[in-house]
């Protein structure tokens, strides 16, 4: 199968600054796996700490986009490329003319907002369908077009409608762009790169020199006016948060793998395959119980949420406070730890 794949990575004549299709994808799923990464170690920080980060994991998307939006600025400004393409030794070039090796500004600002904001809405589009969907469930293609819904609702079932397609169409696109590019019909390997209107290439030494030249001039201190002054030290300090956020976030990638290693290699955890399955309870003891009554403060639940080694359902800071003393199930007495907790958003009648 080797030699039918070999012009994939082979190089024509003019080619030798074209990325391979397997540089491109490493790239792509460097940005892909980052941010979950970082989500899941906000996630476990905010459960032991609700209080101080749970407003953090909450409003995640927005602050990762503010970093992100950082990161992303401080590489295009200074290697004209995106945070995983420098780091795959990647850079941009204008579409309209490969042989001018800077970006303008606009060309920059188009690149941001395509690393930024096509990859937010899209996240934002996919959670506003998951939740609807969930709430309202499907009820037929044409559902919206019923008489006696109000706007509000013929526009949820309108999107719940829409949606499936719009997403389709968008990962066929890219499918389409990339296969493209696989087969070098095209120039651009994603819809968004094509939008920013760049190009591609990989590095050359003469970039690598630039590069390091031009991080060590400084202008004159002395011979700044005020206003210049001010100008270089606000400069100098968004720099100085770019630089220290780009350098977490390559220490950050392989620091979150050693802890997903970690916590894959842990012994202690229970399968839950290996506990026994819990008796159903007897009809003698459920006379008289409500079955919205959390067994652990007898009152109307709130927050339902399931515990997932024996099945019953309690209140969610009933059960997390019990699960933090006693790490067991109140009622079977099986191993339980704070990721058998599943939170049931039950709809109100």
């Amino acid at each position: 199968m080797a030699e039918h794949g070999a012009h994939l990575t082979s190089l024509g004549p003019g080619d030798a600054q074209r990325p391979s299709v397997f540089e491109v994808l490493a790239q792509q799923s460097l940005m892909s796996t980052i941010k979950p990464a970082f989500q899941h170690a906000v996630r476990v920080f905010a459960e032991k700490y609700p209080q101080q980060l749970g407003k953090v994991f909450q409003y995640y998307d927005e602050i990762f986009i503010v970093l992100d939006s950082l990161v992303q600025a401080h590489y295009l400004r200074k290697y004209g490329a995106s945070f995983a393409e420098n780091f795959y030794g990647l850079k941009r070039v204008p579409s309209v003319n490969s042989e001018v090796t800077k970006l303008s500004l606009k060309l920059k600002v188009r690149s941001l907002a395509c690393l930024i904001l096509i990859p937010y809405v899209h996240r934002k589009l996919e959670l506003l369908y998951e939740d609807l969907k969930y709430r309202f469930g499907t009820e037929g293609q044409l559902a919206f077009l019923q008489k006696q819904l109000s706007l509000k609702q013929r526009l949820i079932k309108f999107y719940l409608f829409l949606y499936p397609y719009i997403h389709s169409t968008w990962e066929c696109l890219n499918l389409g762009y990339m296969l493209s590019y696989m087969l070098k019909k095209g120039r651009w390997h994603s819809p968004g790169m094509h939008m920013s209107g760049t190009v591609l290439l990989r590095l050359d030494p003469q970039d690598v020199f630039d590069t390091t030249t031009s991080s060590l001039t400084y202008p004159q201190w002395a011979h700044l006016s005020f206003s210049g002054k001010l100008y270089t030290l606000v400069k100098l300090v968004f720099s100085t948060t770019a630089v220290c956020l780009s350098t977490s976030l390559s220490v950050g990638v392989f620091f979150l793998q050693f802890l997903d290693w970690w916590y894959a290699s842990d012994s202690s955890a229970k399968s839950l395959t290996a506990l026994p399955v819990p008796h159903a309870p007897q009809p003698q003891f459920l006379k008289g119980v409500n079955h919205t009554t959390c067994p652990l403060c007898m009152c109307v639940r709130t927050n339902s949420t399931a515990l997932t080694v024996s099945g019953y359902v309690f209140c969610y800071p009933c059960i997390a406070d019990h699960i933090s003393k006693k790490k067991c199930c109140p009622i079977t007495g099986y191993p339980a730890s704070a990721e058998n907790l599943v939170k049931i958003y039950e709809q109100e009648l």
